[in-house]
């Protein structure tokens, strides 16, 4: 079976149900182990995870899922992705470094599902023409409001009356 990771792809997560024999330094993530299993070497381990779910001390790959993807508890509906137990690889988009990726699963791999949420993300085609889009903002600078007008003049007003009782102590003395 083939699947291929779209290069525009973000925010999913694909599930992956691994059986025996288990390749020589999966837990690791190395690029063997990934290779023996996907066919390619294009993956980034870094957003690659291998879970044991016998490992998981009481939690489900569910809620796992939720507390550390946050995977919305809705994903529960997925009775694959319940009824998931043993070693599953969890292959997030960013893995695939913004590039088409195709895995070529090995026999004992099967995609369980893909989750999260998805979104495309896609740069303009081609620059914006509209007149809108070129050009420079001009204007002058806004007046200024009636409460920093009021601010300035009881700043004056203050200053004006610091300067009489100045004035006032040293005629005293």
């Amino acid at each position: 079976m083939t699947l291929t990771i779209p290069a525009n792809d973000h925010g999913l997560i694909r599930v992956f149900k691994v059986t025996d024999p288990l390749p020589e330094g999966l837990s690791d993530r190395t690029p063997e182990a990934l290779l023996a299993l996907f066919g390619t070497d294009a993956l980034d381990p870094t957003y690659i995870d291998v879970v044991d779910t016998r490992d998981l001390s009481g939690l489900t790959l569910l809620d796992y899922l939720n507390q550390g993807y946050d995977i919305p508890p809705e994903a529960a509906v997925d009775p694959a992705l319940r009824d998931l137990h043993g070693i599953a690889v969890l292959i997030m988009s960013r893995a695939s470094a913004g590039r088409d990726v195709t895995l070529t699963l090995a026999p004992h791999v099967t995609h369980v599902t893909t989750t999260g949420a998805p979104a495309r993300l896609t740069a303009p085609a081609a620059p914006l023409t509209s007149d809108a889009a070129t050009g420079t903002v001009t204007g002058s600078k806004a007046p200024p409001s009636n409460a920093a007008m009021s601010g300035r003049v009881a700043t004056i007003a203050l200053l004006v009356l610091f300067a009489l009782v100045a004035l006032m102590i040293w005629v005293a003395s």
